[in-house]
């Protein structure tokens, strides 16, 4: 299995970075670190004082969280690196537990042994760390960097080597277990619903307006949708069958699957023409609202997911905190695929 989350913390100079690389070449993963991108927002720009530092610092945190997020989401794995801080660390380092099995491996060694070793690589790091002034300021407890978010953790002491050792911590790491959160069970009432039991598209009718999304398409047994939520897939449309409920195309006999195929195609043309991607995507999931329906999703050079399903189909989101598409080029999209998709 490398679909597996590897998380390693502690304070600075444990040798956290070095025992990341050593799983990583054991597990077969990639390694991530906080420093890698750090380093790299830096290099454009003059050194800064300690503030600059810690800014680039904030950034590179949320470009480390996202680009774990982007490997998680696809099935792969990863070791992600950092001196992790308690508190500040916790809700963005819980949110990627959830999408892969985990264990938390935190370094720790005694401080005066921390401070010696800082101190002698001080000069050699890439100059965006501004190591004197850490220095200057040094903390000497390691406390906030014991990071425990839930998960399976195992304490290192790297004073001389690694205690346990390196293949006891490798097999830590290879111990890791699906999370509570991604282990899902059909609902009771599953069979029920696959056959109508209070299904929302049935009772909604046909309305100008499904779940906050207008309607751009009337057609004889489908009605379809653009979608409000900004999911980064300018477009994004969903086809809904209106007739019997029925929770997948293979109930529909040959006259109606044939009318419900055509309607998707006109639609999927429509979006084509007025937003010219390079690629279409049609999916027909109904694996939590089993009524038959189409996600019709245009594909871009900069969506950010060659050779994979849109991401957001992949996560769980949540549709009243997600960003909404800005009332006037939504109005304007409304329009213009409207005047597609008449007669």
């Amino acid at each position: 299995m490398t679909g597996r989350l590897v998380i390693v913390g502690g304070a600075p100079a444990t040798g956290k970075t070095t025992l990341a690389s050593a799983l990583g070449r054991s597990l077969g993963l990639p390694v991530i670190t906080k420093d890698d991108f750090k380093e790299a927002i830096a290099t454009p720009f003059a050194t800064g004082d300690i503030a600059w530092s810690r800014q680039l610092g904030s950034a590179a945190y949320s470009a480390l969280f996202t680009v774990a997020d982007r490997i998680l989401a696809a099935g792969q794995g990863l070791v992600l690196e950092s001196n992790f801080r308690r508190g500040m660390s916790d809700a963005p380092l819980r949110a990627l537990a959830r999408l892969a099995p985990t264990v938390v491996i935190v370094c720790r060694s005694p401080d005066t042994l921390r401070h010696k070793r800082y101190e002698e690589r001080a000069g050699t790091r890439h100059r965006v760390h501004i190591e004197g002034a850490i220095l200057a300021e040094w903390i000497s407890d390691d406390t906030e960097s014991l990071i425990d978010i839930g998960s399976p953790r195992l304490i290192v002491d790297t004073t001389d080597g690694y205690s346990p050792s390196i293949d006891e911590v490798v097999a830590f790491a290879r111990s890791a277990t699906i999370p509570e959160a991604m282990k899902r069970e059909w609902p009771a009432d599953w069979s029920e619903r696959v056959r109508g039991k209070e299904c929302p598209m049935c009772a909604e009718g046909r309305s100008d307006v499904a779940h906050g999304s207008s309607r751009i398409f009337e057609g004889r047994v489908s009605d379809a949708y653009l979608t409000r939520i900004d999911v980064g897939q300018p477009g994004y449309s969903v086809v809904i069958w209106r007739g019997r409920h029925v929770s997948d195309p293979t109930e529909l006999n040959t006259e109606e699957a044939s009318a419900y195929f055509a309607e998707v195609l006109r639609v999927g043309r429509a979006l084509e023409r007025h937003y010219r991607p390079i690629k279409m995507n049609f999916e027909m999931l109904g694996n939590s609202l089993p009524h038959l329906h189409t996600h019709v999703v245009p594909r871009y050079l900069d969506d950010g997911e060659p050779g994979h399903p849109p991401h957001f189909m992949r996560a769980d989101l949540d549709p009243r905190n997600a960003p909404t598409i800005p009332e006037q080029a939504y109005a304007r999209d409304l329009a213009a695929l409207r005047e597609l998709l008449r007669g």
